[in-house]
């Protein structure tokens, strides 16, 4: 993976990713405690930690035609300079005490328009940077790269919070967007764009490249369901139990911290493992989520937990690398923008219908058995994905000889 940084384009892509994903994962933390210190009210936070989510809901379509359409290059540049403005005056708002809650509220709205249309387009630049043969492991480094930079994120934003204000930790935030922005507008590569129809057209006709390919439709109702069914309640009900029988935020945070390890780890096991079916394999690793469930469920001692939380780490890395290199590498270049935005789309839509009813579940029937029935069904839903034909039917492509970008 470490000889993919010599390839120039990659390198800049690689330093602007990492940049921008720190700052991804900056935001949430002090965020919430800026709207706390400003308001004091967990139902502002959450509306304001719905404005960051609401436009790439209502986006993810519309970002991935303009991904498809325009050069990606600038598409991503515009986005992390639409971020670095929302981010600066957000900081900026906090930090002179001038901060309302509707500001707020607008400008997370903006800096969530720009992640709508930066996610599909950096999936589509990938592999203009990188050759298909080596398009697993570039997707490798980079998911391992977000793991560590959450590490970093959450220590980093926890002190610049508790020594300064949170208006600080945003304010570097704003600043990672300026730095993703400087290094993405030197790729020599830009993504070709194509001269299509309009955007409300170019949507209809990315729906309709994809009406025929089974395996895209089964993988996005796949994630959507883990997310909805899996994924949300467990980190609904997640630190319930941590707070109950584990030890409170501090036990969380190690299983946190033990998940995102876990995605280090997956990382190298996906850039190692040349599988020949990546479908069925991401689908079958998923079932290493059910010992977190398990563990949470019982509950078992906190060591048990972390340990599971380790496998459910690994598990989401490979399950995402996998899918990553699928699209790019199965679909026509000119569709993986569109597609990356169907399976968000799916993902982002799914997983607060899980959180909105694992609470009210959990109070009905114990969380005990939610978390049970969660476990069980990763299980049903995944074992039923792997029955349909179309999952063994996706196979990587030969090895490509041809080396992009310049060394």
């Amino acid at each position: 993976m470490i000889d993919l940084l010599r390839v120039r384009d990659f390198r800049r892509y690689y330093v602007g990713f990492t940049a921008s994903a720190y700052g991804d994962a900056l935001t949430p933390f002090a965020l919430a405690f800026a709207v706390l210190e400003l308001t004091g009210s967990p139902s502002a936070l959450g509306v304001v930690l719905l404005s960051t989510r609401l436009p790439v809901i209502v986006l993810a379509l519309v970002g991935g035609a303009v991904g498809d359409r325009f050069a990606r290059r600038t598409v991503l540049v515009a986005a992390d300079v639409v971020r670095f403005v929302a981010q600066g005056l957000t900081a900026t708002v906090l930090l002179t005490g001038v901060a309302s809650l509707w500001m707020l509220i607008v400008l997370q709205l903006v800096a969530g328009a720009g992640a709508a249309f930066f996610t599909p387009a950096a999936q589509g630049l990938v592999a203009s940077v990188v050759d298909a043969g080596r398009l697993r492991r570039a997707n490798s480094l980079l998911a391992m790269s977000r793991s560590a930079t959450a590490i970093l994120a959450v220590g980093s934003a926890g002190a610049l919070v508790a020594l300064t204000a949170p208006g600080w930790a945003i304010g570097v935030d704003a600043l990672t967007f300026l730095v993703s922005a400087a290094f993405l507008g030197g790729l020599r590569v830009a993504g070709t764009p194509t001269a299509g129809p309009g955007l409300l057209a170019g949507i209809r006709e990315g729906l309709t490249a994809l009406r025929g390919r089974g395996w895209f439709w089964l993988w996005t109702a796949h994630a959507s369901l883990i997310n909805m069914l899996v994924i949300a309640p467990l980190f609904v009900l997640g630190p319930y139990v941590a707070d109950r029988h584990l030890g409170g935020a501090a036990a969380w945070a190690t299983v946190g911290i033990g998940y995102t390890v876990g995605g280090l780890l997956g990382g190298v096991v996906s850039s190692a493992w040349p599988a020949g079916r990546p479908m069925a394999a991401a689908l079958a690793g998923f079932l290493l989520i059910v010992p977190l469930a398990a563990a949470l469920a019982a509950p078992a001692p906190l060591w048990l937990v972390v340990t599971a939380s380790l496998l459910g780490g690994a598990q989401a890395t490979v399950y995402n690398v996998f899918q990553a290199t699928t699209v790019q590498q199965d679909l026509p270049a000119d569709l993986i923008a569109r597609a990356t935005s169907v399976l968000t789309l799916g993902g982002v839509v799914a997983a607060p219908i899980g959180m909105a009813f694992a609470g009210p579940i959990a109070a009905a029937v114990g969380t005990r058995t939610t978390l049970t029935a969660v476990g069980v069904l990763a299980v049903v839903v995944t074992l039923a994905a792997l029955a349909v034909p179309a999952t063994w039917r996706v196979r990587p492509p030969a090895e490509s000889v041809v080396s992009v970008g310049r060394w």
